[in-house]
């Protein structure tokens, strides 16, 4: 008996000595704020999006062809599919003998899955020198044609954390030049151009900067023919900044299992939901065309939920797509860090 007096008692006295959970105190919720996008009537600019800096950046979409990832030791190339850039791969390091005829000219996924670039990981084919097949680009027939439309490209070389060595020429093999694109961190991607011989090309701001682009990009629907006209289409939505680890979630009313009105959404449901690292998480598909008032109208039940590099959680959905003057391609979005 009194073994069991002294147990208990010293239980007592430890549960004494122990401190009562911590509460966690949430910050409250930011103010409710407004951004305006500007495209421009015929979307000639992408316009970069830092929520926490509550800025945007403006760059013209046609400035750059190809975007090389710096981060994490990536070695993959994209390019501009606002452009509906193809590039066809060639099965040779033979800059003279390559060409594009009986080839499959591939586009890049809008969600930038890695598997699914049309470039491909050219570092899995290359030769024992590091060096990539050659590769027909297609800098897209809306913006360019004749002996401007096509060059080939090839990557000579370039390691997990060193500076890409490119080759390029015409598709006649003329206005045969090297350039060497530098890994520069600061960036999630560093542009290139073609024009003037090729040129390194200011588009996105650093990494950090920025959370989305709206932009146009290219859309394929599998459900048309490889080759039908209609398959490789020109959209206009938001990519995230994936390459610095920004993620979103989409709730959309009737479609969404889980739905909660946009007002309603809080800190404490953010676990609730799959969160994707995809880059078209909030796409294209928050808006519709109305082909008979020839006009965009903005689904009032959509909205979304960004996490930033920083984890910081905001709530935001689109208003119009149109500005003052009834001008299409202005886009007002509203947002609320929770």
């Amino acid at each position: 008996m009194k073994y069991f007096s002294i147990l208990f008692a010293a239980i007592v006295l430890f549960s004494s000595c122990q401190k009562e959970d911590e509460k966690v105190t949430l910050p409250s919720p930011g103010a409710m704020q407004q951004m305006v996008a500007v495209l421009g009537n015929n979307y000639d600019q992408q316009v970069y999006v830092s929520l926490a800096n509550k800025s945007t950046v403006s760059r013209p979409y046609r400035a750059y062809d190809l975007a090389f990832e710096t981060l994490n030791g990536n070695l993959r190339v994209w390019t501009n599919s606002g452009k509906i850039m193809l590039a066809a791969r060639t099965g040779t390091t033979d800059m003279a003998q390559a060409d594009s005829v009986g080839k499959y000219w591939w586009v890049d996924n809008e969600q930038y899955h890695p598997d699914s670039s049309a470039i491909g990981n050219w570092w899995q084919s290359a030769s024992q020198s590091g060096t990539s097949e050659v590769m027909i680009v297609d800098r897209g027939s809306l913006d360019y044609s004749g002996h401007n439309r096509f060059r080939k490209f090839q990557i000579i070389s370039a390691g997990p954390y060193s500076d890409y060595h490119i080759r390029y020429s015409l598709y006649d093999n003329s206005e045969l030049h090297d350039f060497i694109i530098p890994r520069d961190t600061m960036y999630s991607l560093v542009y290139f151009s073609f024009d003037n011989n090729g040129q390194l090309v200011n588009q996105a701001p650093p990494k950090e900067q920025w959370d989305f682009v709206f932009t146009k990009y290219t859309h394929v629907y599998h459900d048309y023919p490889y080759g039908a006209i209609f398959r490789n289409y020109p959209v206009v939505g938001a990519q995230l900044n994936i390459w610095d680890n920004v993620k979103a979630i989409q709730l959309q009313k009737d479609t969404f299992p889980g739905y909660m009105p946009y007002e309603d959404f809080a800190y404490g449901h953010v676990y609730q939901y799959p969160w994707h690292i995809i880059s078209d998480v909030i796409g294209y598909n928050w808006k519709s065309f109305d082909i008979n008032n020839n006009r965009f109208y903005v689904y009032p039940n959509n909205f979304f939920v960004v996490c930033d590099h920083n984890g910081i959680y905001y709530k935001l959905r689109m208003l119009d797509f149109y500005d003052q003057n009834g001008i299409k391609g202005t886009v007002t979005f509203e947002f609320q860090r929770i």
